[in-house]
């Protein structure tokens, strides 16, 4: 009678299996020490509406390394139009630093990240819906701790919404549509 499979190659199967192990371990270590830091910032034109009577403002200049929420302002004080989430990306939000200068954004632990709306802007039966009316405000959660490692180091950053289009009239069909975002610190 021969030995089984597993009996005449166990050293092979037992390297495959210690292989892949390392593999595994070396991916998870990679992915675990590599930078925060990603790739240069694909946005490169923010608050591009020639509009400066719409601001985007975060709540505070400064914040804590270890802080888990920020709180982003539409201000909207334009003569006339809307400021809406494009079709595509309805919810999606970026964090970005600069170094030396340049933009770049921060490695996410999620692939889409979404925003939120102060618990205060929400009733039982709806909530914001994200358009931003002239003469009016509307506040926007970013939740860093869902998407993004804690502490973040000290420096400038900035929240960028990509898709927002600004539409002149109500109803026109006529939009321009712009990245936008808020810059803060982090001491």
């Amino acid at each position: 009678m021969e030995p089984g499979i597993l009996t005449r190659y166990s050293k092979q199967v037992i390297g495959g299996i210690l292989a892949v192990f390392a593999v595994i371990a070396a991916m998870g270590l990679y992915v675990k020490f590599r930078s925060p830091v990603g790739g240069v910032s694909p946005y490169e034109y923010i608050n591009a509406w020639e509009e400066e009577r719409i601001v985007v403002t975060t709540e505070q200049p400064v914040y804590d390394p270890r802080t888990e929420t920020i709180q982003v302002t539409i201000r909207n004080d334009a003569e006339s139009g809307l400021v809406i989430p494009g079709d595509y990306r309805l919810k999606e939000w970026v964090l970005e630093t600069e170094i030396d200068g340049v933009w770049y954004s921060m490695r996410t632990l999620e692939k889409y990240i979404d925003w939120d709306f102060p618990a205060e802007d929400q009733t039982p039966n709806s909530r914001p819906s994200g358009i931003v009316k002239c003469g009016e405000e509307q506040r926007f959660l970013c939740h860093l701790e869902d998407a993004y490692e804690l502490p973040l180091a000290a420096g400038t950053y900035r929240i960028v919404f990509p898709d927002m289009e600004k539409v002149r009239e109500a109803y026109s069909g006529s939009f321009y549509l712009t990245a936008f975002a808020a810059e803060f610190e982090v001491k």
